[in-house]
């Protein structure tokens, strides 16, 4: 019946292009609670008067003629009643709002990798479902990411079925969310289409919309971050799907954030990718050799290996790890064969874990070499690229390095030093103690007779080393030979203060000089006085040192290629009890030791510092308390590490092959995938003076033959010091050359190497971690499925779309056609006109 009404007013109304939605008729003046009464009464007065009045009259009327009449009047008293209820008409339009699915992917670096998938069952069905070669993904050759696009890309249906839950967001994530594309919900009449389609057995209707290609090059995984922008979102998000392997490994935990989703009944719907049975794998992950040795000098090679699951040999499983060297050929640069030169047997982690490797080693031939360390696969490991790495060239350098060791007094420390460089064959020394008796014999592989005089009697030397010397030998011209040695002539300096002659030394003023070449300010002599005062009254209890770890990379300071395992070692080493009274480091300086108790100006003292003077390198260390290193290690390997090493740091500028006109340097040698790099250089001019060229050019060249060219600007108001940087975007191992402008020798600066290796978010477990996933599914309200099972996705989804009705302005009935206004106008003219008529016939009153 309500149909039958719709469609006459339909009919009366008639076709209206410009009219959308379907009529509706309501009554714009219709009484309401009492009133309605009221009306009917009145209404029922009316009729029953009318139908009173004509049965009263005269009975020469016919009884039909009589009803008829009567029927005309209750007709016209009916449209009466209706032109006083005001029939009006409306237009309807429902339309139907759909919430937004948040489809999150995960496009980290771990999403690039391969599982080999344990599980047969699971093979063939992700094989069904992505279209791919079973055999492909049993053998490990298919990407995660690659399986995750194909799972898109060969069920379009997938999409279009989703689209009828709502429109799709897709956002990829990784430490960060982007947003790739959004595709809108379906109409109502496509989805009925679909749905008729199907029910007749044809194939649903599909657009062309699909999404775009996952790409994985993310350097974490926030899922946490991700799902909370997806709540946030002003639209109205009916559920959330994550395709992830799940190891979160960035921001808060994403459990809590589930929790939040099912507070805000957004279940999130969880789509493992990977297989969940940790990788059985072995790798290298780290190799370390020092830049330069000598022949015949001992250096070891240190290497890390990562094992993620034991070998499956049982806890007594040893593995074979070997060392390899090649000889670097000087014009090509090519590698010669790779010559086993020593290995080892270990015994791994059961349950996984990383292990240091040492191989103590020897080179009597000079060189540039490479060393290798490999190891052979374990059963059933899943990636073999990564069980060998090779590390950066070291230069094996055919000459001995000359030392000059001046002490005003035999300290304890001069005793320990001096024994050991007469032991170390790669260096020669030569001694000159101030307070030995001239009859006596001074020490040294090469022994002098008096102090050096002259300029080229100290440029025979590669390393000047002043412990606490006594002031009175010295002059202000020898001083300046000491800055020309340094500055113009690739000198190294070192000077250790020591409690007799320090404050003498470096406060005289004929001595000035001194001043302006080490890398620390100094007060006055009356402010020095001061301050060893004060700390002869501190001395009842030793003051720690401590090392600042920025600096850890430092030649000086770095005991094992990890600075946080070189650290480690400082943090031990003994503490001091005295110290020379500093001011502070120059600016240009690196602070490498400092003392823990705040007497510095702004900070703490400095205790060791290192800083370039001119082409040269200058070390400044403010306590003589070093032999008590020696009782840390094995044969005080620390002691001796130190002190080779802080030689070896000053000797670099002082080329045994010619002369250097500046260095180039970055903060640390290893960065992580994405990690910006800065390049830090000095350059001298033709005179070894400071650079003022504003721009030179470095060439970074990686191990995979590409290279770049980056503009090293020179820093304002800097004595010839220059930056630049650059982001690490590909992993493994770069050489950085400095080119100086304007000349066309490339070796004026030694060139530098480093590592870019995988972050270390994103280079740890990288399994599918089901137990996580389920969890954050079950504590939204979500379901987890495997994205073999993806296509079961669109039927788990809730149907949340909304109805909303929209009405037009209603518009009175007989205002909406001509028909209409004449019909209500004339009818009740035409019906009383009628009756009129018939009473005059039938000669009624």
């Amino acid at each position: 019946m309500i149909f039958a009404a719709q469609n006459l007013l339909q009919w009366l109304l008639g076709e209206n292009p410009d009219r959308a939605g379907v009529p509706k008729l309501q009554w714009a003046n219709l009484p309401e609670s009492w009133g309605v009464f009221v009306m009917l009464l009145v209404v029922a007065a009316i009729v029953s008067a009318v139908v009173w009045m004509y049965r009263r009259e005269i009975s020469t009327c016919p009884m039909p003629v009589k009803l008829t009449m009567a029927g005309l009047r209750l007709a016209v008293v009916l449209l009466l009643v209706i032109l006083y209820l005001k029939p009006a008409v409306f237009y309807q339009q429902v339309s139907e709002i759909k919430p937004t699915i948040a489809l999150l992917r995960d496009r980290s670096i771990s999403m690039d990798q391969t599982d080999q998938y344990s599980n047969n069952e699971i093979v063939k069905k992700l094989a069904a479902t992505t279209r791919t070669d079973a055999a492909t993904i049993a053998d490990d050759g298919v990407k995660r990411v690659q399986l995750i696009n194909q799972a898109f890309d060969k069920n379009p249906q997938l999409i279009q079925q989703l689209r009828d839950k709502g429109s799709i967001r897709v956002v990829d994530f990784a430490t960060g969310s982007k947003q790739v594309a959004l595709l809108p919900a379906n109409e109502e009449s496509k989805t009925k289409a679909g749905e008729e389609a199907n029910a007749d057995g044809d194939a649903p209707t599909t657009d062309k919309l699909k999404i775009p290609e996952l790409v994985a090059d993310g350097l974490g995984t926030n899922i946490y971050q991700a799902v909370r922008e997806s709540l946030d979102d002003s639209s109205r998000v009916s559920a959330v799907v994550l395709v992830t392997e799940g190891q979160h490994n960035a921001g808060e935990s994403p459990v809590a954030i589930a929790q939040k989703a099912a507070n805000q009944a957004v279940p999130i719907f969880v789509v493992g990718v990977g297989d969940p049975n940790p990788p059985r794998n072995l790798s290298v992950n780290e190799i370390y050799v020092r830049e330069k040795a000598y022949p015949d000098e001992p250096f070891e090679v240190e290497a890390v290996l990562q094992t993620t699951r034991d070998s499956g040999q049982g806890s007594a499983a040893e593995l074979k790890v070997e060392l390899v060297q090649q000889l670097v050929n000087d014009k090509t640069g090519s590698l010669g064969p790779p010559v086993p030169v020593k290995s080892q047997t270990v015994q791994p982690p059961v349950d996984g874990g990383r292990m240091r490797v040492d191989f103590g080693h020897v080179l009597g031939q000079p060189g540039k070499y490479v060393f290798t360390v490999r190891v052979p696969p374990i059963d059933g490991e899943t990636d073999i690229d990564d069980n060998s790495k090779t590390s950066p060239p070291m230069e094996v350098v055919d000459a001995k390095v000359k030392v000059l060791l001046i002490s005003g007094l035999p300290s304890w420390d001069y005793i320990q030093v001096t024994r050991l460089l007469q032991r170390d064959s790669t260096i020669q020394l030569s001694c000159w103690l101030q307070s030995l008796d001239d009859t006596r014999p001074q020490e040294g592989d090469a022994p002098i007779t008096r102090l050096p005089t002259t300029l080229a009697e100290l440029n025979e030397y590669n390393v000047i080393m002043l412990m606490d010397p006594n002031p009175t030998e010295f002059s202000a011209e020898w001083i300046e030979m000491l800055k020309t040695f340094c500055k113009r002539n690739f000198g190294g300096v070192m000077f250790v203060a020591g409690p007799q002659f320090s404050g003498e030394f470096v406060t005289m003023n004929r001595l000035s000089g001194i001043r302006e070449l080490l890398p620390v300010r100094f007060g006055d002599n009356q402010s020095i006085e001061e301050t060893e005062v004060l700390n002869l009254a501190r001395d009842a209890s030793a003051t720690k040192m401590l090392p600042v770890n920025y600096n850890m990379d430092h030649p000086v300071m770095s005991f094992r290629s990890s600075p946080a395992e070189s650290q480690e070692i400082w943090d031990v080493m003994p503490s001091i009890y005295w110290n020379f009274p500093t001011l502070d480091a120059k600016p240009t300086a690196r602070v490498l030791l400092e003392r823990g108790d705040n007497l510095g100006t702004d900070s703490n003292q400095p205790l060791l510092v290192a800083n370039r003077f001119g082409a040269g390198s200058v070390l400044y260390m403010g306590f003589q308390e070093s032999y008590r290193w020696r009782r840390l290690g094995v044969q005080a390997q620390y002691f001796d590490r130190f002190w080779i090493q802080a030689i070896r740091y000053l000797v670099e500028s002082r080329s045994m092959q010619g002369a250097r006109r500046g260095f180039l340097d970055t903060d640390k040698k290893q960065f992580e995938l994405g990690q910006r790099v800065p390049l830090i250089g000095r350059v001298l001019d033709k005179d070894f003076e400071p650079s003022q060229t504003p721009t030179h050019q470095v060439v970074v060249r990686s191990d995979d033959g590409r290279s770049q060219k980056i503009d090293m600007k020179l820093v304002p108001n800097s004595t010839g010091r220059y930056e630049g940087s650059f982001d690490a975007l590909r992993l493994g191992t770069y050489e950085a050359t400095l080119r100086i402008a304007g000349e066309t020798d490339q070796a004026l600066i030694a060139p530098i190497s480093f590592r870019v290796i995988p972050p270390s978010a994103e280079s740890g477990a990288d399994w599918l971690n089901e137990k996580l996933l389920r969890q954050i599914a079950t504590e939204s309200g979500g379901s987890y499925l495997s994205l073999a099972d993806i296509n079961a996705l669109p039927a788990m989804i809730p149907d949340a779309a909304e109805r909303v009705e929209f009405n037009s302005p209603a518009k009175p009935l007989w205002d909406c056609s001509n028909l209409l206004r004449w019909l209500f106008y004339l009818l009740p003219v035409v019906l009383l006109s009628a009756e009129w008529a018939l009473r005059k016939w039938y000669k009624l009153l």
